[in-house]
This record gives structure tokens, sequence and C-alpha cells, in this order.
């Protein structure tokens, strides 16, 4: 008996396999424990659902017991190791059960037949259903279903594939009605159906109609999960975890390893898992709702382009998350827990600091790993050591070696690992001084302050229009304006609305990649303090990549690679060459071999 771990007890579905055999009047035949398996007369009983959700529900009975009654009327006998459940799509044939089936009870020619109670259980798509046949037919297992012909002549197999078409119109139909139903929910100012997100709950007020007896929806909507006297989360719940993730990641500038850990310490179920992991913690932190609008229908998967096909019959996997046209999603207001602003430099300093730590820099320790540009196509580098067992570290750009690109790049040389050193120098040359310092940090933070100042005189736009809307309304309830002139009003306060928040949120989103918050600044001006107190240049690998990362370090060598230019979220110089672009450190070298000679940059002794 195969199923997917952690979807039914085996108790459970035990019963259903006893109760099945016991109606069906097969008990001899079906599910029989204690068969030897070594023998190949042995018949399998395949049933797939596709959630974990509607494996709560008691339709599976419904299949063992069409299970039993195929087997019974052909004659074949079903050991109970060989009755397989699956809980999954059926999108594809990449299944634990199905797997199993294939690889080693088809090839290995361990059964005689299989039973399936309907085709779609099988796949909703013809493609699969005709691959998974033939392989049956090419070992000679005989495929029975239930609620279609199973014999291999033409009018057989033309029906099946006919059915399977209309399994996957079903299917389809099935997902655009869902979609279809929550959008109109959304337009009638209600949430959709679907699971809130962490920190929320989902709450509906409903009524049952006499006429129809069914359940009507009046209202649906998120509370935040568990909120004090005072109006506040209450402390270690989830709308609590919520807040100070952001405060973490945010103002803190912590990774999401170091949350993870930290959540874990503090011993706080998950949403998912059994423990809190990086992805969990990077998955929270991406979601909009926080900030008071929720979106429906704003991102969709689909499958990555530039990697290999593979085997079509496990399916085309949709590991790509992009969003949709604008036209396509929909939003709604939920209670907020965060700011716009709190949004954004949590997830800029996410993309700061997750570059290059890999495995937190566990297998290869490499500074600037990801943060090396290639100097032709502009990609972050990846590390290797080219040779096994030495511990030289080189840069290389990954797109010159990936075949599959539709664009591959053309740079195949190599970066010495060396010049982690050599460019950690640099960086400390300008640390060391505390003037230096101060002053770039006071500019950043004069930068940022300027951004609020914008930020706040187009939030004043946007409340003077809307008064002018309302003054306008009401002028013409009184009769001051025709029909003409207060449409003509309207549209231009609305179009200098629509323009404002545009602005706004083109200068958050400058604001979360421009430097630095009063909160990160004073965190990274004790870190640095701190690190200078006990020589930068005896700091430990993970303080310096730490660092590196809170600082947005970026590295772009020349092709020849006999100079280089160093980008920071600080201004490392003191005055930039003419034409180059704010923030950047030209270093440059002497011939091939020779010695390195800075340029606006002095090293460190």
């Amino acid at each position: 008996m195969v199923q997917t771990a952690e979807v039914m007890s085996s108790e459970r579905l035990d019963h259903y396999i006893s109760e099945a055999a016991k109606i069906a009047g097969y008990e001899e035949g079906f599910g029989i424990p204690g068969c030897d398996l070594r023998q190949q007369h042995w018949w399998a009983a395949y049933n797939r659902q596709s959630t974990r959700e509607q494996a709560e529900n008691d339709r599976l009975g419904e299949y063992l017991l069409t299970n039993a009654k195929l087997a019974k009327q052909h004659g074949g006998i079903v050991p109970k190791e060989y009755v397989i459940y699956d809980s999954e799509s059926s999108e594809d044939l990449n299944r634990p059960g199905m797997n199993w089936l294939r690889k080693e009870l088809i090839a290995g020619r361990h059964i005689a037949g299989i039973v399936i109670p309907f085709q779609g259980r099988l796949s909703a798509d013809p493609l699969h259903q005709l691959a998974f046949e033939r392989e049956c037919a090419y070992y000679g297992i005989r495929v029975v279903y239930g609620d279609a012909p199973g014999g291999n002549d033409w009018a057989s197999q033309t029906t099946r594939l006919i059915q399977a078409q209309a399994n996957a119109l079903r299917v389809k139909c099935n997902r655009d009605n869902a979609l279809a139903g929550n959008i109109a929910r959304v337009l009638a100012g209600k949430a959709p159906a679907h699971r809130a997100g962490y920190g929320y709950i989902y709450r509906t007020e409903k009524i049952i109609e006499a006429r129809t007896g069914r359940a009507k929806v009046l209202r649906a909507w998120w509370e935040v999960d568990e909120l004090g006297p005072d109006g506040q989360p209450i402390y270690r719940s989830p709308a609590w975890v919520v807040k100070q993730i952001f405060v973490w990641l945010g103002d803190e500038a912590r990774t999401a390893y170091w949350v993870a850990r930290k959540l874990n310490e503090m011993e706080i179920e998950p949403p998912i898992r059994t423990t809190w992991a990086p992805k969990t913690v990077i998955k929270i932190a991406g979601r909009r709702c926080y900030t008071g609008k929720a979106e429906y229908n704003a991102n969709g998967r689909v499958p990555n382009p530039e990697k290999p096909l593979g085997d079509l019959t496990l399916g085309i996997k949709r590991t790509l998350v992009r969003p949709k046209p604008d036209g396509e999603r929909v939003t709604f207001e939920v209670p907020a827990l965060i700011t716009e602003e709190q949004w954004l430099r949590a997830n800029n300093n996410l993309r700061e600091r997750g570059r290059g730590r890999g495995k937190q820099g566990k297998r290869i320790q490499a500074l600037f790993r990801n943060r090396m540009l290639c100097p032709r196509c502009g990609k972050p580098m990846s590390v290797l050591l080219r040779n096994k067992g030495s511990d030289q570290v080189y840069y290389y750009c990954r797109a010159h070696y990936c075949s599959w690109l539709r664009d591959p790049c053309t740079y195949s040389k190599f970066v010495p690992g060396t010049w982690d050193n050599e460019i950690w120098e640099e960086i400390c040359a300008m640390l060391s001084s505390d003037a230096w310092l101060e002053q770039q940090l006071t500019t950043e933070l004069s930068q940022s302050r300027d951004l609020e100042k914008l930020i706040k005189l187009e939030q004043l736009k946007i409340s003077q229009a809307k008064l002018r809307i309302s003054k306008v309304q009401e002028g013409w309830e009184k009769g001051f304006y025709t029909p003409e002139e207060v449409q003509i009003k309207l549209t231009e306060n609305r179009e200098a609305i629509a323009r404002a928040e545009s602005e706004i949120a083109r200068l958050r989103e400058q604001m979360s990649h421009r430097g630095l918050s009063i909160f990160e600044a004073e965190l990274l001006r004790q870190e640095l303090k701190e690190l200078r107190d006990r020589n930068l240049q005896e700091s430990t690998f993970e303080e310096r990549a730490d660092l590196v990362a809170k600082l947005g370090i970026k590295i772009l060598p020349s092709e020849d690679l006999k100079s280089r230019k160093i980008s920071c979220r600080l201004n490392l110089t003191n005055e930039n060459e003419k034409g180059e672009p704010p923030s950047f450190t030209k270093v440059t070298y002497g011939g091939e071999g020779g010695t390195r000679t800075p340029t606006h940059c002095c090293t460190g002794s």
C-alpha cells in the first residue's frame, strides 16, 4: 500500500480498503495482506486526489469500491501493498505513487494489470495518458478504467483520447469559474475565497437561503490575527511576528537566516513546516498585503524556458513566478500591519543581503559571490575551484557555459579570487576615517529626508485633489455645475491623483534603493566602529561578508582584468571622475603582472 506521506493515516486508508472489498463482495481478492510479491500475476489499484483538502472528504471510499468491483469483474487479485494513493495534481505524472508504479511495478514486470476508477484519476493531459498506456502495452500489462473502454483497438483508444480531452476541458472550466467567481467577489467588496495571509484570519458572514437551502455569503473580510485591548497585535501572535519580521529585516538590516533562527529560538510556530526557514521569512516579506492593499490574481507560475525540457510525461514544471498584466489583477483592502516604506526597505535589504551568500558561504568562501559582475553581460558571476583539492577560487560567468540559453555570454575569462583581499583593503582605507564616514552617512540620510519631503508633497496634492472632487460633487448637487462641467473637473482631479500616486511609488522605490534609513545608518556606524577597533583587516570572513552586504558592494571588472569599478551604497570616493556614475571607485593596474595603482582610492597598510 503506497500513499503520499502525511496526507491520510494508514488506519483510515485500511478501513476504506476493507469496507470497499466487503461491499463489493471481493474480500478474497482486493487488499489482500501477506501476498508473495515475488510472483508476477498480481494487479495494482491506482487512485488520486488533487489536493490535501480533498483527502479530508470520503470520495476515496468510492474510488476504492470501484477498484474492487473492477478487480472482481476481471479476475485480478490486488495485494494490500499494491493499493496506490496519490494526493497530487493531474497536470503531470511526477507523483510519488505513480513514479513507484511506473518505475518499479510496470518496468519491473511485477504486475499483470492495473485498475483505475476513472480516467481523470490518471491524468488530465492526453499526452500523459498515451505515454502511460504505451508503457503498459510494451510491458504487456492490462489497464482497466471504470468509465472508459480498456481495449487496445482503434475505437477504444480513440474514445479514451476524446475523453481525456474532455477531462482537460473540465479542469480548465473549473479553474476559470473559480477565478471569475473570486474576482467578482472582490469587485463586490468582499475578500476572495482563499486562504488569508499569515497574520490574518479569513472571516465570512453567511445566511441560508430558504428557497435553495444553500449558503449565501453576505460579507467576507480579513481580520488581524489576535489583537489586544489596545488594538495592537498580541505578543507572539502571527500578526506580531509579521511586524517583527519587517522590523528585523528593514530597520535592523538582519538576514533571513538570522530571523529564522531567532524565531526558532523563541519557539514560535511557523505557518508551514515544523520550523522556520529563510525561505518562509522571505515569502512573508514579499507579500504586499501587509501594507493594507492585498492583491488577487497578481502573479502566476510559468515554466523556465532557459532550462532543458526533459521528460514531458513528468510535466513542465512552472518554477518561475511572474506578475500578470495589470488588467487581470484586482485589489482589496485589509487591515495594514506595516507601512509601504517598511515593506520597500525590508525587501531592498533582502535583495542586498542575499546576494552572494549562497549556502551562507560555507561551500566556497568567496567574499563577492554574485557581487562580481561580468564585464560583458553584466550578470553576477559564479564561483569555482579550478583544481579539486585546491583553495584557488575564481569567478566566472555562468551564462557563458549554459548552452541552452537563448543568448549565452561570450566572456570566458576567470577573475582570480585574490581580488577579494585587494578590494577589501581598498574599502578599509576609506572606512578607516571617522570624519569621512560621518560625512557620507550624513549625506545619505539627508538625501533620504529629501525624498520623504517630496513624498509628503505628493500626498498633499492627493488630499487637495480629493477635496476639490468633493466640492465639485457638492456643487453639482446644488445645481452650480452642468453634467459636462462636472465630468471635466472630475477627470482633471482624478488624473492629478493618478499622477501623484505614480510619483509616490517612484519616489518610494528610489528611496528603497537610494541609501540607508536612520536605523540602518546607526547600526552600520556602530558595527563599523566596533570592527575598526578590532582592526578591519583582522575581521572574520562572516563579518566581512555581512558588511559587504550592508554596504551593497558590487564589482565590475574590465574585460582585460586590468582595472575594476567598485560600487557601493555609500560613496567610497571623495570625488568622481568626469562621466563616471556616482558611488563608483575606479581601480586601475599597470601592464600585465604590473603593480596596482588605484585612482581616487588609497589602500590600507
